[in-house]
C-alpha cells in the first residue's frame, strides 16, 4: 500500500478487536496511521496506548464531538505535520473494512489523485436493519434532491486527496452528516467521484457501530433537505412575481377579454417576467452543475415553454370543467409543475455537460 497516503481512523469507545486489525494493517503497510480518540473516556485509554505502541499517532478529544469533527481534527493535523501526504484514507475502527479494500481505495487514489474515492458496499441479505435503513433513506434522498446515484452514501472507507483538505477542514457537520456534506460539496464543486466496490462485513449485527438509525438519518435528511429549501425560496420569489402580475392581468387589465384569450395572455406575460427571476436564482444554486449561460438558458426556456403550455391547459380545464377560480386553479397547477420542474432542472437544464455532448445532452456524432 502507498506510504505517501495516510490512514485516518476516527474511534469512539473502540472494541479490543481494533488492535488486532491495526496489527494486520501494520504487517503490510508502514505509512501514517492516525487515530482520533473522540472522547472515549478513561476506560478506553489502555486500548489507545497499545495502538500507540503499534506505531499509531493518537489525537484525543476530551469529550465526544462526533465523527465529522474527528475527521476534521485528523485532516488539520496531517496538513500541519505531514504536508508531503498525497491524501488519507478514512477507515472505521470496527474492522468492517478489509485490508484488501483499503488497498484498493489507495490504488484508486493513485490513479485519480484529485478525486474523492468511495468504497461502496452492496446491501443484501444479512445487512443489519439500522445500516440498511440509514443508507436507504439517505441514498434515495440524494438521488431525489441532488441527482447523485450512490447505493452507499454513508461509507466510512473514503480516499480524501490532500488538495481538498482545506475545503474538508471547514466543511459543515460535526457528526455523521459530515460525510453527506462531503458528497454535496463534491457535487457543488464538480470534484470527480470514483466508486470502488467493497465487501460488506458486519460483526455481531454491527453492534460496534454508534450510528443511530433514526436520529442520525433524520439529521442527514435535514442536511440534504437544505437543497430543496434553497430551490423553494427561488421558486417562491418567482411565484410571487408570477401570481401578483397574473392577478392584476386577469382581474383588471385583461378582464374584458374572453376566458381563453385572457388566461393565455396573462399566463405568458406573467411567466416571462417571473421566469427571468427564477432562472437567475436557480443558475446560482450550489448543486446545479452547469452555470454556462447559453446552453442552460436555451434548455431552461424549452422547459419554460412546456410548463407554460401545461399550466395554461391545466388552468383552463380547472376553470372550464371544475368551475374553479382562475387564481385557485393556477396555484394548484403550478404547485404540481414546480415539483416536476425541480427534477428536470436538476437532471437536464443545469446538469453537468459531459465532453462530446451536444446542447440537448446527446453525444455528438463524429464526422
Amino acid at each position: 500500500m502507498g506510504e505517501n497516503i495516510g490512514i485516518l481512523m476516527p474511534a469512539y469507545r473502540p472494541e479490543p478487536a481494533m488492535l488486532a486489525y491495526l496489527e494486520r494493517l501494520r504487517e503490510s503497510w508502514k505509512g501514517l496511521l492516525l487515530l482520533v480518540d473522540d472522547g472515549s473516556g478513561s476506560a478506553y485509554q489502555g486500548i489507545f496506548r497499545e495502538a500507540e505502541a503499534l506505531g499509531a499517532v493518537v489525537l484525543r478529544h476530551s469529550v465526544n464531538r462526533g465523527k465529522g469533527r474527528a475527521i476534521k481534527t485528523g485532516l488539520s493535523w496531517c496538513r500541519e505535520n505531514r504536508p508531503q501526504l498525497a491524501g488519507v484514507v478514512t477507515v472505521d475502527c470496527d474492522g468492517q473494512h478489509s485490508l484488501e479494500d483499503v488497498r484498493r481505495v489507495m490504488d484508486a487514489m493513485a490513479r485519480f489523485p484529485e478525486a474523492l474515492v468511495l468504497g461502496c458496499r452492496r446491501f443484501g441479505e444479512g445487512t443489519p436493519a439500522r445500516s440498511l435503513v440509514g443508507n436507504r433513506i439517505t441514498s434515495r434522498a440524494m438521488k431525489l434532491l441532488y441527482n447523485m446515484e450512490l447505493e452507499d452514501t454513508q461509507t466510512g472507507l473514503r480516499g480524501l486527496p490532500a488538495c481538498w483538505f482545506p475545503e474538508l477542514m471547514t466543511l459543515g457537520g460535526e457528526r455523521y452528516e459530515y460525510e453527506l456534506n462531503m458528497l454535496i460539496a463534491a457535487q457543488r464543486q464538480s470534484i470527480p467521484l470514483e466508486v470502488v466496490p467493497i465487501r460488506t462485513l458486519y460483526f455481531q449485527g454491527n453492534a460496534g457501530s454508534h450510528y443511530r438509525a433514526v436520529m442520525d438519518s433524520l439529521r442527514a435528511v435535514r442536511v440534504m433537505g437544505w437543497g430543496l429549501v434553497q430551490y423553494g425560496l427561488s421558486s417562491l420569489a418567482s411565484a410571487l412575481v408570477d401570481v401578483s402580475l397574473y392577478a392584476v392581468l386577469v382581474k383588471w387589465v385583461l378582464a374584458a377579454l374572453p376566458l381563453s384569450e385572457k388566461l393565455f395572455l396573462a399566463a405568458v406575460i406573467a411567466r416571462i417576467l417571473s421566469s427571468l427571476v427564477n432562472y437567475s436564482c436557480n443558475r446560482k444554486l450550489p448543486y446545479m452543475q452547469n452555470r454556462k449561460l447559453f446552453p442552460t438558458f436555451v434548455r431552461y426556456y424549452t422547459l419554460w415553454a412546456g410548463q407554460l403550455a401545461a399550466s395554461f391547459g391545466l388552468v383552463w380545464l380547472g376553470c372550464r370543467f371544475l368551475g374553479m377560480d382562475e387564481l385557485a386553479a393556477k396555484l394548484v397547477a403550478d404547485l404540481f409543475l414546480a415539483a416536476a420542474s425541480y427534477q428536470i432542472q436538476l437532471r437536464w437544464v443545469f446538469r453537468k455537460q459531459e465532453e462530446g455532448e451536444g446542447l440537448w445532452g446527446r453525444k455528438r456524432e463524429r464526422a
